[in-house]
């Protein structure tokens, strides 16, 4: 029989015995085609592979305008060139925080760099970098709109803004402060034509209203009743900007926005999790597109957690950096992300490398395994016995390596009959060798269980693709039981 809930995403319920779905390093795609075998199909996330390495991380601001790439890695602002070569272009504060790079474009030739609580401005044609003596200390974060750079200062609650396509000048009499609320503004996003000024409990969002000095303001009417739990949490993805939210009432939820009225994307599961999280106020998140997918990726380092969500699937997945000898995930390395020079590149959450990532690459950063899950949901039928005569795992087989690691991919099962508490120990079969393509992966005589999770896992260099997984009974499952 088809177990077509085989494929899916994360949803891991307080209660395990209701679901324990597991997905870690793939994601879901819904097949668009009448004539597909399968309705949905699990791909491999990309790789990274390493294109130059500074000196200390970690990487913490990346930006990419006009066949011009930069990079804060620790202390350094770098600019790297079309092949990854790093070069040097000064020194920033560092603190706890992100970096944040914004450009005023080809009217202001700038870049404002935020690093360290401190502003900075970055001149291209010159390649000089220059500290903002009036910001010192007052810049949070930056951004742009309207021809002008934006800072924020979270300590006090204060945007500040530069002359117009002049980030070198800021008139210390040009600032607004939060009147609307009580909460203070903790952190601020453009998206489009408004900057999102987010507080502890409530948001709203301002925009240009033309007048002069200082021509922003709240937008009228509007107030947003969340407001962010995570200040660097914040990122535009399409046209939407996403945030961990925060409510007044306590609570922690993940919020989507393509305009006034935002709508929570985080399942139960993601929130309870969340909530259960020490150090929620440290997360950060990032934002890409590829393959016609666009996921907002938030990490918890301190929880060694990358929760990742597909806008085009609306499901949850994990990334994660396997770490081998502790047996363990840590939160997904790369970071940051700039699409520079045609490629898709990364910066490390740890270290000071440049990455490209793409689906051609099979490996982590610092060119560690990849280690792929799917842990399916339970079967029952009524809390009675189920006896399970083969278990046999649908992929695209005959796609390994030519030697080395992964010349005979190797799929690892084990399986839990008490909703995942406990597991059995992990049996191994082969996914076919190179050209093996009609090779099955098949398990058989596997016993009984009341309520039986499947797991499958991975680490062979290939491109892993589950397509979905069928089951041989000796009792049949009950109609809308794991199905």
């Amino acid at each position: 029989m088809e177990f077509n809930a085989f494929v899916g995403g994360s949803y891991e319920s307080e209660a395990v015995t209701a679901d324990a779905e597991r997905t870690v390093n793939f994601y879901v795609e819904n097949m668009q085609s009448e004539g597909a075998t399968t309705r949905k199909t699990l791909y491999p996330i990309p790789g990274v592979e390493e294109l130059s390495a500074g000196g200390i991380g970690p990487g913490r601001a990346h930006f990419f305008m006009d066949d011009r790439e930069f990079a804060v890695i620790a202390t350094t602002l770098y600019e790297i060139d079309s092949g990854g070569a790093l070069t040097a272009r000064g020194t920033v504060a560092l603190d706890d925080n992100p970096a944040t790079i914004s450009s005023n474009g080809d009217g202001g030739g700038e870049l404002f760099i935020t690093s360290g609580a401190n502003g900075y401005v970055y001149t291209l044609a010159t390649d000089t970098l220059s500290q903002v003596a009036a910001l010192n200390g007052k810049a949070t974060m930056g951004d742009y709109l309207d021809g002008y750079f934006l800072a924020l200062d979270a300590a006090t609650s204060t945007l500040y803004i530069s002359d117009l396509l002049d980030g070198t000048t800021w008139d210390p009499t040009q600032f607004a402060q939060r009147s609307a609320a009580p909460d203070p503004w903790v952190s601020m996003k453009v998206n489009g034509i408004y900057i999102y000024l987010f507080g502890e409990q409530t948001s709203e969002p301002w925009y240009n209203t033309g007048e002069s000095p200082f021509p922003f303001a709240p937008y009228p009417g509007i107030r947003i009743n969340y407001g962010i739990a995570a200040p660097f949490s914040r990122a535009v993805l399409g046209k939407d900007i996403i945030w961990l939210g925060a409510a007044i009432e306590g609570r922690s939820m993940v919020l989507r926005a393509p305009g006034f009225e935002p709508e929570i994307i985080s399942t139960y599961p993601v929130q309870s999790q969340i909530d259960g999280y020490l150090g929620v106020s440290a997360a950060t998140a990032d934002s890409y597109s590829d393959r016609g997918h666009s996921f907002y990726l938030l990490n918890f380092a301190q929880q060694g957690i990358t929760w990742a969500w597909d806008a085009e699937t609306n499901l949850w997945a994990e990334r994660g950096t396997w770490l081998s000898d502790e047996n363990r995930f840590q939160s997904w390395r790369p970071r940051w992300h700039a699409y520079a020079f045609n490629q898709h590149r990364m910066l490390d959450g740890e270290s000071a490398a440049v990455y490209r990532m793409s689906f051609d690459v099979a490996t982590d950063a610092e060119g560690l395994q990849i280690r792929r899950l799917r842990r399916a949901p339970a079967l029952m039928a009524e809390n009675e016995y189920i006896f399970y005569a083969a278990f046999e795992l649908d992929l695209e087989p005959g796609l390994g390596a030519t030697s080395g690691q992964g010349e005979d991919p190797q799929v690892m099962l084990r399986f839990s009959n008490d909703g995942g508490k406990t597991w059995s120990s992990e049996m191994m079969r082969s996914a076919g060798k190179l050209g093996q393509y009609s090779a099955r992966v098949r398990w058989n005589r596997l016993g009984c269980g009341r309520r039986r999770v499947f797991e499958v896992s991975f680490t062979d260099p290939i491109p892993w693709r589950l397509t979905n997984a069928y089951l041989t009974l000796a009792q049949p499952v009950q109609a809308g039981q794991g199905q």
